[in-house]
């Protein structure tokens, strides 16, 4: 990849700094704050290395809708891996008790009212998701689903916006792709192809894969950021020009 590509981010690229704004609660008793302290106090250092030295973890979400104000997370999944390797055996998955499901929800998805009736609610699984995302560097296939709703959900848990960085496998597609255009493609405003995580994988020759499951959607999240790894020649390009 041409060292001049660059991906758009939508936060200040400060991420060390970013921690040191939050205030965390002064509520010692209140649940769940000092895990999140844990996570910020872990850092980012993985910002200063190249992709080929960096453990990230790939995390999807599943929701009741797509509106982060009025929806709720409905299961979580994720899974450790690097440019070479998925880590299967770190893989998790959690349903989640949003309180309410949509008839909507339920055909995207398939995770019926009695798949949740006995799960716990979000904030019982905080704890763990943190520890896993702890120091890995995360990896998302649209960030405005994941970002959003965590950002929402800080507010609600914490009274703190919940942010981190990210690579958008989305975001780095579309990027890639307008950068490899030819140019007169890009001054005719010749239209992308679709960036939806089943086609973008198919471009690169990646298995088809079963839609809407979270943890299946974060192996197939890692799969992808690691293709295109190895056909963009990102391996030895620097995290912090990646993230957003």
């Amino acid at each position: 990849m041409d060292e001049s590509l660059k991906v758009p981010g939508s936060v200040p690229r400060g991420w060390p700094e970013f921690k040191n704004t939050m205030s965390y609660s002064t509520d010692t008793s209140k649940a769940g704050v000092a895990d999140l302290k844990r996570f910020y106090d872990a850092g980012f250092s993985y910002l200063e290395r190249n992709l080929n030295q960096t453990r990230c973890l790939a995390i999807d979400i599943e929701t009741t809708g797509l509106n982060p104000e009025e929806d709720k997370i409905v299961s979580v999944g994720v899974v450790e891996f690097d440019a070479e390797r998925v880590y299967l055996p770190t893989a998790k998955h959690w349903l989640v008790n949003p309180g309410e499901l949509s008839d909507t929800s339920v055909v995207i998805h398939g995770i019926t009212h009695s798949d949740v009736s006995a799960a716990p609610r979000i904030n019982s699984i905080m704890p763990e998701l943190l520890d896993a995302m702890s120091g890995r560097l995360c990896v998302v296939h649209y960030r405005a689903m994941e970002r959003e709703f965590f950002r929402k959900l800080g507010f609600h848990l914490w009274s703190e916006p919940w942010l981190f960085p990210v690579i958008d496998t989305f975001a780095l597609e579309a990027s890639c792709l307008t950068h490899s255009q030819r140019w007169y493609n890009r001054l005719l405003g010749k239209p992308l192809p679709s960036l939806r995580l089943p086609d973008t994988r198919q471009r690169y020759n990646l298995p088809e894969y079963e839609n809407h499951n979270a943890l299946v959607d974060a192996i197939a999240t890692a799969e992808l950021l690691q293709a295109q790894i190895q056909k963009w020649k990102l391996a030895n390009h620097a995290v912090k020009e990646l993230c957003l």
